[in-house]
């Protein structure tokens, strides 16, 4: 198809959107000048483009060359080739076709706002820090991070990935204080993949080479500023996706089970409790469901004869094997928390109502379960969840059932044996050339 004139250049556009309602191609006049406007009216406010751009012409007494006026703003680009000219009208661009002089125009328009305002964080409870959260906006949550920031070591490079489904990414560092091969890493994943499509974070992921089956996450989500800028400030990296909401921290190590960054705004000694508690947590959250089967089924010599006789007690009547009502029970419980996190907030409260209480009470009742095995599944939840991050807690939520299923077979040994392998799994985990096992990723702290 020639498409070196203006007509055809329309046709052609016209073609690629004629299946596209919100696309408008109609004729214009700024002033006594007739000219052809193309853009997609569920991203261009055309009414407040237009008087923008008016007011601006109205301050100029050259009303003979409007055009050319209208060519020479910094915010604007002209005879920008057709495929270009295709993209510029997708990422919500004016387009103009003058009569005469150049091809076309291409403007920066007064946008339809649909974006949500800053709000509270939903998905993270901060005490005594602040609470704006981040939004789908990436150039609205790199203002952020810049605002808690002010420092010229903070450096932003954006990339666009994908060639059909064309997506942004942010990378941000501190210079002096990430480790640049680290840096260096990232950027030659991004180069070399630029043109991979990213439709979500799994994408992202395999843009950036890092495994797809892993236990323990080797990134860091948050939804919070304050925890980004702590992030950075420790030597991460921090990636944000375009209309993804959350900060991306490279690489994680074996503290962010227990360091949370905005318990730096408490006391220190407050600061040490937390983390305390946290590896205890962690500990229970792991062994806690196996050691229940060791005692009960492999080795229950190792208990003292009246705890066993008070277990032996309260689990009279009940049907199944050790193994058997331990999973069933957690299983129900790991239902119970699904749905409370997907249901909205109206309804979770209940879920979480009816699951921990009217039918932990019922399964005992009808003796399907042991009162024992109640306080044993609600520590270990409990214990789930004082993790540093959410995404550490789905990692020991999953390995606790290789922990379950090493101790049915194998009793205490089977225990033990489990948290060695897990141990050694953490050792030999990198990202980007990273030891997950290093206590520090700041710049040759961790070397």
């Amino acid at each position: 198809m020639n498409t070196s004139t203006r007509e055809a250049k329309l046709t052609y556009i016209d073609q690629v959107f004629e299946r596209n309602s919100d696309f408008i191609n109609k004729e214009a006049y700024i002033y006594q000048v007739q000219v052809q406007v193309c853009y997609l009216g569920t991203l261009v406010h055309y009414e407040d483009s237009y008087d923008t751009l008016v007011a601006r012409l109205a301050h100029l007494d050259v009303k003979d060359n409007l055009i050319d006026q209208i060519a020479l703003s910094p915010s604007t680009r002209v005879n920008v080739p057709l495929t270009e000219l295709v993209n510029s009208i997708l990422q919500g661009m004016l387009i103009i076709f003058p009569q005469d002089g150049y091809e076309n125009i291409v403007i920066e328009p007064s946008s339809i706002n649909s974006s949500r305002s800053i709000v509270e964080a939903q998905t993270e409870n901060p005490i005594q820090t602040s609470l704006d959260a981040f939004t789908e906006d990436m150039y609205a949550n790199i203002s952020l991070i810049r605002r808690k920031m002010r420092v010229k070591d903070l450096h932003v490079q954006t990339y666009t990935l994908g060639a059909e489904l064309p997506r942004e990414v942010a990378v941000l560092y501190m210079e002096g204080q990430a480790d640049p091969n680290v840096v260096q890493l990232i950027h030659n994943c991004l180069n070399e993949n630029d043109s991979m499509d990213i439709s979500d974070v799994q994408g992202l992921m395999k843009a950036l080479k890092q495994p797809s089956y892993s236990l323990v996450p080797t990134y860091l989500t948050s939804e919070l500023p304050s925890t980004t800028k702590h992030n950075l400030m420790d030597g991460r990296v921090v990636i944000f996706l375009d209309h993804f909401p959350f900060s991306l921290s490279f690489p994680s190590i074996i503290s962010d089970f227990w360091d949370v960054k905005t318990d730096k705004d408490q006391p220190t000694l407050y600061m040490y409790l937390y983390r305390i508690i946290r590896i205890a947590s962690l500990i229970i959250a792991i062994t806690m469901p196996g050691l229940y089967v060791v005692l009960n089924s492999v080795n229950p010599e190792l208990l003292r004869i009246q705890l066993a006789v008070s277990i032996t007690n309260s689990r009279e009547g009940v049907p199944y094997p050790v193994l058997v009502e331990l999973l069933m029970m957690l299983f129900i419980i790991e239902m119970v928390i699904e749905a409370s996190i997907r249901l909205p907030k109206s309804i979770g409260p209940t879920i979480t109502m009816v699951g921990g209480i009217i039918l932990g009470q019922a399964v005992v009742s009808a003796r399907l379960v042991s009162y024992f095995l109640i306080i044993v599944v609600a520590g270990s939840t409990i214990a789930h969840f004082t993790m540093g991050t959410y995404m550490n807690t789905v990692s020991i939520r999953l390995y606790k059932y290789v922990v379950i299923m090493f101790c049915a077979l194998y009793g205490i040994l089977g225990l033990m044996s489990s948290i060695a392998l897990f141990c050694f799994y953490l050792g030999t985990i990198t990202t980007f050339e990273v030891p997950y096992l290093s206590l520090s990723t700041r710049r040759g702290k961790s070397k």
